[in-house]
This record gives structure tokens, C-alpha cells and sequence, in this order.
């Protein structure tokens, strides 16, 4: 199976001159190379960090406090990291898992290292990915996949309150799943969950405006984000709109810089090079692009990193592809972007 391939686990970059070394060069002439005629569009390209070769590489995530790199391969079962602040000593942690993780969130307070709320498979559950452990029930509600896999639970993201996690489905089987609000119980000291979206094909996307009261969110096959009023008290979702069309691919993970912009992964499944769009918020329209190299085509998931968050990781699959057209597919991108393009650091889950 071309799909199970061993990572390399060493950085193909220097990561500490990466981490201080100069921004990458925009292109101001470049076509968006989508449509004849399509105007310029200011890009760069992103940089090959290490060779993670994940299936279906997912929720990359920064961790300021310990200044890693944190992320998941949901057709692996497996959890990685990657410490930036080793440099050369670097190498990336990857860590087998009983099932699928399909999304997960850093906690506020974690009782141990290395605990995370996570969302398999099948539901959600406060547990250590790094040493295979739970320290916590299964949560409260409905099945989130009654029809068993393929049916899955897919992206996810804390809000901008702390006290929830939104994630889901990913459907395999004919019908549509849900979209959840995971929330813990301070008196029941347990998760619980219910549904703020009932019809959902492929989620994507989740992330929200600076000020916390409009999410975005995307049924991939849709081809679109759509927005939604958000009520950060409930986390009940009202009034969705259209935000964003794709002009090519379908949009998969998503985050919100400190300017208040989107930045979409498009995954293109072997049809043209995968990119990272940056949208404006005010209009929908994409204003910059981060293209990867190599050919790779499903670009998954952006997050910020670094200590100054002004660097974009990318993670990437390899998904029903000819591994022999894209070398480097499933690997870990990333790029220092143009000064005053910054993230926000990652909220994080409370459990108190």
C-alpha cells in the first residue's frame, strides 16, 4: 500500500536559521494560474520542513508553550511533534494510537503532559496522546457516527470562549452527519456533546472572526465557506450566509491571523498544485496565496507558529494520489510570510 510509507523524521530545513531567517519573496506578477485571463495575485511558496509522509495529514496546531509543532494523520492513527526549539536537534515524535484521530485541542490546564481533548473516530474523550492513556469517559450524547466507519468525526476547533469545542463529520456512508459542541461539566467532570449543525456532508474549515460572534465554516463538496452568527454564550449557530467560493479545489482547514483574514488549505486532489488562501474578511475575495512546491496537491490544514507567529504551517495528504507525481505529498510545509501577516495564539480548551 502506497499509503504506508515511513516518515522521515529529520528536518530537511535548519529550523533555527528558519525560524529567524528572512522572509520568503513575493511574487507581485504572478497570475493565480487558475483561469486565463484571472488578475495577479501576490503569492510565495512555502518550504518542505519534514518529510511526515502522513496519509491524511490534519489539525496542525502551535503550542506556544512549548514551542512545538502539533499534528495528526487521521487515516495512520497517529499523533506527531516536532520541537522547534531543538533546532538542529530536532526530530519528529509520532505516536500510535487505538484509532482514528480526526481533530484535537491543547488544554487550558492540562492535568499531564501530553493531554489533549481529542476527537476520534466515534466521539470525544480527554485523553494522553503521547503516552496512549485516557484520563476521562467517552462524552455524553448522541452517536456521532450511528452507521459505524467510514462515517467519521473530521475538523475541529476550541472556540473563542475556551468552554467549547466545535467539530464534525466526515461522511463515508450515503447521508449527511453533524456538526457538535463538545462541553465539559465542571460538576459532572465529564464531557458532554449535542449537535449546532444537523446536515453536514464533509467538515471543513472551522474558525472564527476576532471578535468571537461570526464562525466560518464549509461542507467541502460544497466548494464554499459559508459564515454564521455565532452566540459565544450557547455556541448556537444562526444565519448562515456565503462567504468565500473556491475557485478551484475544495476547502479544508482554516484559521483566523491577528489582522482578522482567513487562511483556507485547498485540497486539490492531484488537479494542480495545493495552495493556502488568504481572504478578506470584509469582502470574501482572496487577497495573497501560499502555494506549495513539489506538486503537491492536498494542502489540509494552516496554522501560525513560531515565536513571533508570523510563520504558516502547512500540512498536506496523500489521498488517492500517484505517490510517483507527488514525492512529497503528506509532508509538513511552511514559510515565514510578508511582515505585518501575523497569527493569534491557539485557544485552548478549559476543563475547570
Amino acid at each position: 500500500d502506497e499509503h504506508h510509507v515511513v516518515p522521515n523524521p529529520k528536518p530537511l530545513v535548519d529550523l533555527a536559521s528558519f525560524l529567524v531567517g528572512p522572509r520568503a519573496a513575493v511574487n507581485n506578477t504572478g497570475s493565480s494560474g487558475l483561469n486565463e485571463g484571472d488578475p495577479p495575485l501576490p503569492s510565495v511558496t512555502a518550504q518542505l520542513i519534514v518529510d511526515s509522509r502522513c496519509h491524511l495529514g490534519e489539525c496542525v496546531l502551535w503550542d506556544d508553550r512549548t514551542q512545538e509543532i502539533l499534528f495528526i494523520s487521521i487515516l495512520d492513527s497517529t499523533f506527531h511533534k516536532l520541537n522547534l526549539s531543538k533546532g538542529s536537534a530536532a526530530e519528529l515524535e509520532t505516536y500510535k494510537l487505538p484509532k482514528m484521530v480526526c481533530a484535537f485541542a491543547m488544554l487550558d490546564d492540562p492535568p499531564e503532559e501530553g493531554a489533549y481533548l481529542v476527537g476520534w473516530e466515534d466521539g470525544f474523550q480527554l485523553y494522553n496522546l503521547t503516552t496512549n492513556t485516557p484520563f476521562g469517559e467517552m462524552s455524553t450524547g448522541e452517536s456521532v457516527n450511528p452507521l459505524g466507519l467510514p462515517d467519521r468525526l473530521n475538523d475541529g476547533r476550541v472556540d473563542p470562549t475556551g468552554r467549547r469545542f466545535v467539530c464534525g463529520g466526515c461522511a463515508g456512508n450515503p447521508g449527511p452527519l453533524k456538526v457538535y459542541k463538545c462541553e465539559y461539566s465542571s460538576e459532572s467532570k465529564r464531557l458532554y456533546h449535542e449537535p449546532v449543525v444537523d446536515a453536514i456532508q464533509t467538515t471543513n474549515s472551522i474558525c472564527w472572526s476576532l471578535d468571537g460572534n461570526t464562525m466560518y465554516l464549509a461542507n467541502s463538496p460544497d466548494l464554499t465557506i459559508n459564515q454564521y452568527d455565532y452566540d459565544t454564550s450557547t455556541g448556537a449557530l444562526a444565519n448562515k450566509r456565503h462567504f468565500h467560493k473556491k475557485p478551484a479545489g475544495f476547502a479544508d482547514g482554516s484559521c483566523v491571523d491577528a489582522q482578522g483574514f482567513v487562511w483556507n488549505a485547498t485540497w486539490r486532489e492531484g488537479k494542480g498544485t495545493g495552495f493556502v488562501s488568504r481572504i478578506d474578511p470584509s469582502t470574501g475575495n482572496e487577497v495573497f496565496r501560499v502555494n506549495l512546491p513539489d506538486n503537491t496537491s492536498e494542502a489540509s490544514c494552516c496554522c501560525f507558529g513560531g515565536p513571533t507567529l508570523d510563520i504558516l504551517f502547512i500540512t498536506t495528504a496523500r489521498e488517492r494520489l500517484d505517490p510517483s507525481s507527488e514525492p512529497h505529498a503528506g509532508a509538513l510545509y511552511a514559510v515565514k510570510l510578508p511582515e505585518g501577516m501575523t497569527g493569534l495564539k491557539e485557544k485552548r480548551f478549559i476543563i475547570s
